[in-house]
């Protein structure tokens, strides 16, 4: 009994069927399939033979969407020209028929051709057929939106041989602007190789080769397998009772850019799955120099009979039923695909994760050992760490796994202080483990701030130098680094100043002020502007037991207009004279009893030396400066020299640096 015909509305059917953008060359595969089925038909794959022309828009002006390529024409159609058996009179009703099932014992659905019209203007064929007589006969063929299939002509031929050309015409814009629209012939070339490989590995594909004019390119898909096929390793697998196949495959030029899982039906591709956070790495692997990414190609009888009629998903569940533990899932496939793959790929990955390993581990010792616990406690953190991952990147994510331990460590503290423990054993074991991990993480914070330590002395060490212009720094970079000017403590943070440079106490201080007018932050009326002022040592009648005083002269200044000593000496009966303004309103004293620690940072010149011996000055060991009292102004002033500054300080941390191995001091 004959199939019951219905009709149907062919702009329906097209506006029905599911957009394709991920795979906006999907007509032209359904075109290539549709050309090696036809050779099948003839009976000799070996003498088969295919080939994609590539037509682009000659026109003035037309160029290519995406910007690597902007200097070729864009794709208007393609030709896809094969020497199967041709549209005979079987082939031509099947074409007529909508959802044919002429094709199916092959895997056809019945709907590629109508994928052709979802992205294409009109598809015109021309196609030379034997017909049962044995004599050649031709019919040309116009398939379009409006007018549905229509057959220009049909006429015996005397001479010639089985050949259709198939004409893709007008590639719509929405679908050849997408990324997948591939703009280079290389890369139209190698997706439909990757699409049909499977046929390659079974010795089941005909001579193809893609044509580009434009780029005079002729492309032979078999040269393409022949670079990757003596690397392809092919195993068997079963799940419950159906048997898979897996080809493990190395593409040394791929569309895709990533480790994946390639599900194949009916010998082409049709859904992939990127596993290289499975794999602990998503960049490519190494082959004797020859990068690659790593591709598994997985066929079996079962994932034939449920793909979808668009060949982009499959008819079988995500998960497991736990109901059904007959029914196979996607999930119970991939991971045994990816622990096979995990398997084959073991050598390549241990020497990836070494790489990982030692990247990270030279990059905590040298610049983050504040991260060190990062990866002793968060071993998961490699799998978001790559080789080539930047140096800020990798600062990135161990920090935001660091916040994340010390987010649970805090959680854990507070659920440990609320346990109903049942034995002491059982509170020791607990506290133990958090405590060790809590203190290996405040180890890291003292480290962390031992390194920046570490960076600000060589900052300073290096502005005290010749800059790239062969001249010296201005005393306000200097002055920045110590104390940012025109700031004060309380609008900076604790730190980001370095008074500690000068000496450690400066930093325990009451308040400081940075290049402001005297005026500002005391009762004085003087616009005179301290380099640097810290009040300290305030007990409860709210009197400044030490004021100290920093004033910075340019590195290497040769010529003083004014004695320092007698400028800071300035600064002192002013700031005795007048009290402290707090701001919050509370004054703070400075009397007879107050003492002042006075700096004069410079470079020892022979006129700060001269300076030194008129004010009866001693020589700091060294010849580094020169210390005096005042008993009048209850002040210590030193004129210390540049590199005082910067040997003290580091040797006052070379126990810090050395135990954490960050460079000699």
């Amino acid at each position: 009994m004959p199939d019951a015909m219905l009709k149907t509305s062919l702009a329906g059917k097209i506006r029905n069927l599911r957009h394709f953008k991920s795979e906006a060359l999907l007509p032209l595969f359904e075109a290539v399939i549709n050309s090696i089925q036809a050779i099948e038909e003839v009976g000799d794959l070996k003498q088969g033979a295919i080939t994609v022309r590539i037509k682009r828009d000659m026109r003035q002006g037309s160029l290519a969407y995406n910007d690597d390529d902007s200097s070729l024409p864009n794709i208007i159609g393609f030709e896809i020209e094969d020497n199967g058996i041709g549209f005979n009179d079987k082939n031509f009703d099947s074409f007529e028929t909508a959802d044919s099932t002429y094709k199916l014992a092959k895997g056809g659905k019945g709907v590629g051709r109508f994928l052709w019209l979802k992205a294409f203007d009109r598809v015109d064929i021309n196609s030379t057929y034997l017909k049962k007589d044995n004599t050649l006969a031709n019919r040309k063929i116009e398939f379009t939106i409006s007018n549905g299939v229509k057959e220009l002509s049909g006429f015996d031929m005397a001479s010639g041989q089985a050949n259709t050309i198939v004409h893709l015409n007008g590639f719509h814009e929405e679908y050849r602007k997408e990324p997948s629209a591939y703009k280079r012939a290389s890369k139209i070339a190698q997706r439909i190789f990757e699409h049909c490989l499977t046929r390659f590995i079974s010795g089941m594909a005909p001579t193809i080769k893609i044509v580009d004019d434009f780029e005079d390119h002729v492309i032979n898909l078999h040269d393409l397998y022949n670079e990757i096929k003596d690397s392809i390793v092919t195993e068997d697998f079963n799940i419950n009772s159906y048997t898979f196949k897996m080809h493990h495959i190395r593409l040394y030029g791929t569309h895709s850019k990533t480790h994946q899982l390639v599900y194949c039906a009916d010998g082409r591709d049709v859904k992939n799955r990127p596993i290289g956070s499975l794999l602990g790495t998503s960049i490519q692997f190494d082959d004797a120099g020859k990068k690659f990414f790593y591709s598994a190609y997985i066929t079996s009888p079962f994932l034939d009979e449920n793909v979808d009629e668009y060949r982009q998903e499959f008819n079988i569940p995500d998960k497991t039923n736990l109901i059904n533990s007959n029914e196979i899932s996607m999930e119970q496939i991939e991971q045994e695909a990816v622990k096979r793959t995990r398997a084959h790929l073991a050598p390549v990955i241990e020497s990836v994760e070494q790489q990982k390993t030692d990247k990270v581990s030279r990059f905590v010792q040298d610049q983050a050992p504040m991260l060190r616990a990062v990866v002793k406690y968060c071993p998961e953190v490699m799998k978001e760490i790559e080789v080539n991952t930047s140096e800020e990147k990798m600062t990135q994510t161990l920090y935001a796994f660091k916040g994340k331990a010390e987010y649970e460590l805090r959680k854990n503290g507070v659920k440990l202080l609320k346990t109903q423990a049942q034995s002491v054993d059982e509170i020791e074991t607990k506290y133990t483990e958090l405590t060790e991990k809590l203190d290996d993480f405040q180890k890291d914070q003292l480290a962390g701030y031992v390194v920046f330590r570490k960076m600000i002395i060589d900052l300073l060490d290096k502005k005290l130098c010749l800059n790239a212009s062969g001249k010296y720094s201005n005393e306000d970079i200097v002055h920045d680094i110590v104390f940012p000017r025109k700031t004060d403590s309380d609008t900076i943070a604790f730190e980001n100043h370095n008074l500690w440079l000068i000496d450690e106490l400066l930093a325990f201080h009451t308040y400081a002020s940075s290049d402001k007018p005297l005026s500002d932050f005391t009762s004085s009326s003087s616009d005179e502007r301290p380099d640097v002022v810290t009040f300290s040592e305030v007990g409860d009648d709210r009197i400044a037991r030490a004021v100290s005083l920093l004033e910075f002269k340019k590195p290497q200044r040769k010529y003083f207009d004014e004695d320092p000593t007698r400028q800071i000496f300035r600064y002192v009966r002013d700031i005795r004279k007048n009290n402290l303004e707090l701001p919050n309103g509370r004054p703070v004293a400075v009397n007879e009893s107050t003492r002042f620690h006075c700096y004069i940072i410079c470079d020892i010149t022979s006129q700060i030396k001269e300076f030194a011996e008129n004010g009866n000055y001693a020589a700091l060991q060294g010849e580094y400066g020169y210390y005096t009292y005042n008993r009048n102004h209850n002040a210590h002033v030193e004129i210390v020299a540049f590199d005082k500054i910067v040997v003290d300080a580091k040797q006052r941390h070379k126990a810090f640096f050395e135990k954490l191995g960050i460079g000699g001091c």
